[in-house]
């Protein structure tokens, strides 16, 4: 029986997942190793996506990655060295040519010869009723046929508008290990796309549902193994605390020249080019510049603390901290 996780965001997510796990979950192996598997299919449904940073200082989740990771994948882009400056470990998913198959945003923006966020906007915007919104990152010629370091995990995206006029979306994916994929990374960039496409097609972001075929944690990654004996909490969050409120991509004093304007912005934010938007101006970039010089530059700090405050600064300076401390 498919079971269904409801959370507020993904700080409750992750204590439910692995609590679920826990106690439902059964033992198997993979090509990665073991992993504990829940026995059908899960379901996470987040009430408020655009709460999208987990706090969880065990997970200790790093958003320069995160978020950098996110506008490669609006850029439209593949190759790896970008990104790795952020995660060196993207480099073992890279073919010998420097590129990464399976990446999520050459899918949605190159890989299958034409821009499908900018067509899925325009169905959006013109169809409000339309069950046609879909987004494609399987490709069957490619994926199915033959082997590569990288293939897309998440494989289909439906986006659909509800009676109340909000823009929800529902995630597939074929494999999902939910301490690094659904509870990490996919909570940030697939909830940055809905709140794309949401703004340029003229809705509110609404829920956000990920289907997980294969939900599951590996025994051998240390972290994983310790939620399983003793799932996280639901503990500090800002958010609850109202202590932030997510910082929003767009605001009504940009952003009107449509989303091929903020496309082209995410490209130029990769070439360290001049943006026009906001977001990217005021939060995206001082992280960026943090993170590249924190090892070289001892005021790179400063960088930080200049931020205007936001739920962004709150985790960038949160997880610097943990460096300093060497927690």
């Amino acid at each position: 029986m498919i079971r269904a996780i409801v959370a507020r965001n993904v700080n409750e997510a992750l204590s439910e997942g692995f609590w679920w796990l826990k106690t439902s979950g059964i033992l198997d192996e993979s090509r990665n190793g073991s992993v504990i598997v829940a026995p059908d299919p899960v379901v996470t449904t987040y009430l408020r996506p655009q709460e999208r940073i987990l706090w969880d200082e065990e997970r200790d989740a790093n958003p320069f990655f995160h978020l950098m990771e996110a506008i490669w994948m609006m850029a439209g882009r593949s190759d790896v060295e970008w990104v790795a400056q952020f995660n060196s470990r993207m480099r073992e998913y890279a073919e010998p040519d420097g590129r990464i198959h399976g990446a999520y945003g050459n899918r949605w923006r190159k890989h299958f010869g034409f821009d499908q966020l900018v067509d899925i906007v325009h169905e959006l915007k013109t169809k409000p009723h339309t069950r046609q919104a879909v987004l494609s990152m399987w490709e069957p010629h490619t994926d199915l046929r033959y082997s590569w370091k990288d293939k897309p995990c998440n494989t289909t995206v439906y986006f659909r508008v509800n009676s109340a006029k909000y823009l929800d979306m529902t995630v597939c994916c074929r494999s999902n290990d939910i301490l690094w994929g659904a509870y990490g990374a996919n909570a940030v960039h697939f909830s940055i796309l809905q709140e794309v496409v949401a703004w340029f097609a003229g809705y509110n972001v609404g829920q956000y549902h990920q289907f997980s075929n294969n939900y599951h944690a590996y025994l051998w990654v240390p972290q994983a193994a310790r939620f399983l004996q003793n799932p996280p909490a639901w503990g500090f969050d800002p958010y609850r605390s109202e202590e932030v409120s997510p910082t929003p991509i767009f605001n009504k004093k940009e952003d009107g020249n449509g989303i091929q304007a903020w496309l082209d912005d995410c490209a130029r934010f990769c070439e360290d080019d001049p943006c026009d938007n906001q977001f990217l101006v005021q939060v995206a970039t001082p992280m960026r510049e943090y993170y590249l010089r924190r090892k070289d530059d001892p005021r790179a700090s400063d960088i930080l603390a200049a931020m205007p405050q936001s739920d962004w600064k709150l985790a960038a300076q949160r997880w610097a901290r943990h460096r300093v401390q060497g927690d």
